[in-house]
């Protein structure tokens, strides 16, 4: 072929394809605006938070004392003898139950609280996830929509240039061939992207008003890769589910004194009238209740309860502290990896490389293509060595908004 009829065309394509493996330019999306849109939307933590709410009140109305009990009986005989009789009482526990049930009442409130703290944050780190995943395909529709074209120009000029008899049909073909391919994997990003975003709009009801925004999202977030030791001080100090975990032993704790002292004795006081032969008696009636069989069997449970639950709360930090570690340890690798592909991919010019291999007949134009494929898949898979990585960072920043106490 003649090298003069297609130089300028490569030169362009090197170009192009010089921009297509640079990093796309603007600032980084402001993640927490976007994601707190869309969980102030979110239908069904709107309904956790109101069960929640409809929960805690029940708990308060648990431990009330019992109603009180009027009864009136209303006897006669055949011989016209009639007596009546008219009682009102009140039952209560031993004193100390209430104040320990109260505070029973109050961990368990807690425990709702953190509950739907739990489920704000998984939430949070789903659309977290989700955004870092838009991200990444929104960067590779880029970078295969600037090498589509830039093959779809040079398919193009090579068919002209084979009219003239400068190609073989060979060349052409394999140029369609390349362009086709680029077209097949530009749409399955795209395809991919509209699954993206119709999983965000399944999210919340008010996601239609990020979608478009998240849709022109071209940098990742920037978030700080911090120490292990940081990531676990943070872990141990907000993980809500480790907090959940130790709300739970002292729920355990608290009806464990709930039915330490349920054992004592509980007491009824009322007043009685008795109308009886013409007579009028009244005064007053003390019972005791000896919580002899239930109770005991209630306070072994509760103790069970509480070592059960004081065992799961180090179960709990063992397993934060394994996945933090296994997080960690996975950024760690992404990162290096990163970095060893920014030096192959940013820190050299590929495209210009190959075009003056080109243009002094080191390589083919079949090899300049081939070569400039391979550099843009590389780009690809570099992009999704940054999507593993920043949802890395997303799972260890996780604790960085939380409030849990």
């Amino acid at each position: 072929m003649k090298k003069n009829n297609t130089c300028y065309i490569i030169r362009n394509i090197a170009i192009i394809i010089l921009l297509c493996l640079s990093a796309i330019s603007g600032e980084a999306a402001d993640f927490d605006d976007i994601v707190s849109s869309l969980l102030g939307g979110d239908r069904q933590l709107e309904l956790s938070r109101r069960q929640a709410a409809a929960e805690s009140e029940a708990l308060k109305a648990s431990n009330t004392l019992s109603d009180p009990e009027a009864e009136f009986e209303f006897l006669s005989t055949g011989k016209g003898d009639r007596k009546y009789e008219f009682s009102v009482s009140q039952s209560f526990d031993w004193p100390g139950v209430y104040g320990a049930r109260n505070r029973q009442i109050r961990l368990e409130q807690e425990g709702l609280r953190i509950d739907n703290e739990l489920a704000v944050n998984e939430q949070c780190m789903k659309l977290r996830g989700l955004l870092v995943d838009i991200i990444a395909v929104n960067k590779v529709i880029a970078q295969l929509s600037t090498a589509a074209d830039g093959w779809s120009e040079l398919l193009e000029t090579l068919e002209t240039a084979y009219r003239r008899g400068d190609v073989t049909v060979i060349d052409v073909n394999k140029m369609r061939i390349e362009a086709a391919d680029f077209k097949m994997k530009l749409s399955e990003a795209k395809r991919l992207k509209e699954e993206l975003i119709s999983e965000l709009l399944l999210m919340s009801e008010n996601a239609g008003e990020q979608a478009e925004r998240c849709g022109s999202i071209a940098e990742f977030p920037l978030i700080e890769f911090e120490s292990l030791e940081q990531y676990m001080a943070k872990a141990k100090a907000a993980d809500a589910s480790l907090h959940l975990a130790r709300n739970r032993a002292l729920v355990a704790k608290a009806r464990r004194e709930v039915a330490t002292k349920s054992t004592l004795p509980g007491f009824s006081a009322g007043y009685r009238l008795s109308h009886e032969d013409g007579e009028l008696f009244n005064g007053f009636a003390v019972g005791i209740s000896v919580p002899l069989w239930r109770a005991s069997k209630e306070r072994r449970v509760a103790a069970s309860e509480e070592v059960a639950a004081i065992f799961g709360e180090r179960v709990e930090e063992i397993k934060i502290e394994k996945r933090v570690d296994a997080s960690y340890r996975k950024a760690t690798d992404l990162k290096d990896a990163i970095a060893e592909y920014g030096k192959a991919l940013a820190a050299s010019d590929n495209a210009g490389l190959l075009r003056r291999a080109y243009d002094a007949g080191a390589i083919t134009l079949t090899e300049f293509v081939f070569d400039m494929n391979y550099f843009v898949d590389a780009n690809v898979q570099y992009i999704e060595l940054q999507r593993q990585y920043y949802k890395m960072l997303v799972e260890l920043s996780r604790y960085d908004d939380m409030t849990v106490d």
